[in-house]
């Protein structure tokens, strides 16, 4: 093979025999158990479970894996200290209990990060109040080390601060705080990565997967769903999927099928949907913060408003949730310059020595969230982390169909859990307990002692900067991974300077993890969209996949410009003012 020089245009395109070969005829072939739409964190739960208790199992998604809502929370797996406010003690139970098992699931994945709450003189903020919620919450916590299975993962510990300890953390001089409590949750580098992890996971398992497949319709005889009407997305052609069982897993977008069904208005539908957006900006404190802001919310025991995250991500900020209700999932899901002000007025007023302005803005994104509440306010936020699984044989008289519809990240495992005592009620199989499992590429039994040992051993090759990142986003596929970049010297070369990707990531995107469009790539298989690249290292790393994916020039410069307009596009919410 040639070697690479992202400096040098692209020229005569040639695939490789590397490349991987799209094969869309094993959906196509029999029929299959139980087929999945949707490839966001919920549907690639159900496909893994569904695969590894034996059943024939097919996914598909109409976009990019992991691509809408599943890419566009604050990337943290959320131990439910917010439910503590609701009184949902259910739910910060279960929240912490799920946290564990992805932490177990795939330790390298994740990482702790501290986060500060502030304290202030009245009751209900102080530090005598928060940590009696705190020791409730650690109480609710209890088993979550048991599933973690490994000392060096286990969470730090709960502790209380000084006025003059949080002002050196992150300067908040100018309120009239006590102090704070410092409790730890896990963060993701991505999660679009621990999505595409456990689908490959289900892979291995014996799941047929596949991205850029969209479900037209439902196949139906005789008032049953026996397969999907399907399209692919990249050649436009038909293809029809056959199964005993369909589950709708596609999130906000349920309904669009759902809605098609005889005796539609009978079955739950979602009755509101929410959109919630997240800026990246300079890195304003080196622990998480959770501010409390002017915006109401619907806590039982109310601290004061709605609280905004500011975690450190990648040498950013990385700061969210704004709210905003909209019509529907056709609707504009994109970052507004509403958005926008929202976050910076509320980072400005609960901390004014941030002094953030746009000027400070590096990118945001934007995320559609399902809300299922008779009780809508607009000024609300409604996120209750509460999920939907609906057999439609019941509801309105169409078996062979099943809706599992989440609302949170962390909680889609459970999500899955629940729904394959209906899958396997619908398939006539005895159930089966779904134990604690290990993702791909978790090979390792301690993590600090694998990236030691990562870290000594390409010491030459990589800084070490570099080699741990590897190992967040490969974890023991680390030596494969390397093994391949190696092939060209210009592979190990970083694509940003201010970030530890490098090409290798691309070539090994495209040939292990179904990568086939440049926004893949940017945005779904690394950060770097988001992390402040120029246009031309987008051009780069276009040249790259166009020579491995044999990308014509019409077709090169579509995908350059697809990439380019989305950056322009969130660039100019970012400074509309």
């Amino acid at each position: 093979m040639s070697s690479f020089n992202p400096d040098r245009s692209a020229g005569t395109i040639d695939a490789t025999s590397h490349t991987q070969r799209r094969d869309l005829s094993t959906l196509q072939n029999g029929t299959f158990d139980v087929v999945i739409i949707g490839g966001g964190i919920s549907g690639a739960w159900l496909a893994l479970h569904c695969a590894q208790q034996g059943y024939s199992t097919a996914l598909i998604e109409k976009a990019d894996y992991a691509s809408q809502t599943s890419s566009s929370s604050s990337k943290l797996l959320h131990g439910g200290v917010r439910y503590l406010q609701q009184m949902q003690f259910n739910k910060v139970r279960e929240s912490a209990l799920e946290r564990a098992e992805y932490i177990h699931a795939a330790p390298h994945l994740s990482v702790a990060v501290p986060f500060i709450v502030p304290t202030y003189r009245s009751f209900q903020k102080s530090k005598l109040f928060l940590n009696c919620g705190m020791l409730a919450y650690q109480l609710l916590c209890i088993g979550e080390d048991k599933i973690i299975g490994s000392a060096e993962q286990t969470l730090p510990a709960i502790k209380s601060i000084s006025a003059t300890e949080l002002n050196s953390l992150c300067d908040l001089s100018n309120e009239q705080h006590t102090g704070g409590v410092v409790f730890y949750e896990r963060h993701m580098l991505d999660s679009e990565r621990m999505t595409l992890a456990i689908l490959q996971t289900a892979q291995a398992a014996g799941a047929t997967v596949h991205n850029y497949v969209s479900a037209q319709d439902f196949l139906i005889q005789a008032d049953r769903v026996v397969g999907l009407s399907c399209r692919d997305e990249l050649s436009n052609n038909d293809v029809e999927i056959k199964s005993k069982l369909v589950v709708n897993a596609a999130g906000p977008w349920v309904d669009s099928l759902n809605s098609k069904l005889k005796n539609a208005e009978r079955a739950p539908s979602i009755n509101g949907f929410a959109v919630g957006s997240h800026i990246v900006t300079r890195q304003i404190c080196d622990h998480a913060i959770a501010l409390t802001t002017t915006h109401q919310s619907n806590a039982k025991i109310d601290r004061g408003g709605r609280h905004v995250f500011v975690i450190p991500w990648r040498g950013y900020s990385l700061i969210g949730t704004s709210y905003d209700e909209i019509d529907g999932p056709e609707s504009d899901i994109s970052i507004q310059a509403s958005h926008v002000d929202q976050l910076l007025e509320a980072v400005n007023q609960a901390m004014p020595s941030a002094q953030l302005s746009r000027d400070d803005l590096v990118s945001g994104y934007c995320g559609l969230y399902p809300l299922r509440t008779n009780n809508l306010k607009s000024t609300v936020y409604q996120g209750s982390g509460e999920y939907q699984i609906i057999d439609h044989a019941n509801a309105n008289g169409i078996e062979g169909l099943v809706t599992s519809l989440g609302a949170k990240f962390t909680t889609g495992r459970k999500l899955s859990e629940l729904s394959m005592r209906l899958i396997n009620k619908k398939l006539a199989r005895a159930p089966k307990r779904i134990e604690p499992c290990k993702l791909k590429a978790s090979d390792y039994q301690s993590l600090v002692l694998f990236t030691q040992a990562k870290v000594k051993q390409y010491a030459e090759k990589f800084s070490q900067a570099t080699v741990e990142h590897l190992i967040v986003q490969y974890g023991s596929d680390i030596d494969k991974f390397v093994a391949r970049a190696a092939q060209d010297d210009a592979l190990c070369e970083k694509i940003c300077a201010h970030q530890e990707d490098i090409y290798g990531q691309v070539v090994w995107a495209i040939e292990n993890e179904q990568a086939v469009t440049l926004n893949d790539m940017l945005f779904n298989r690394s950060s770097l969209g988001l992390l402040g690249i120029s246009e031309s290292e987008v051009k780069k790393v276009g040249v790259l996949m166009a020579t491995h994916l044999g990308w014509s020039t019409a077709q090169h410069n579509a995908q350059e410009e697809q990439v380019l307009r989305r950056l322009a596009k969130t660039k100019a919410a970012l400074l509309d003012s």
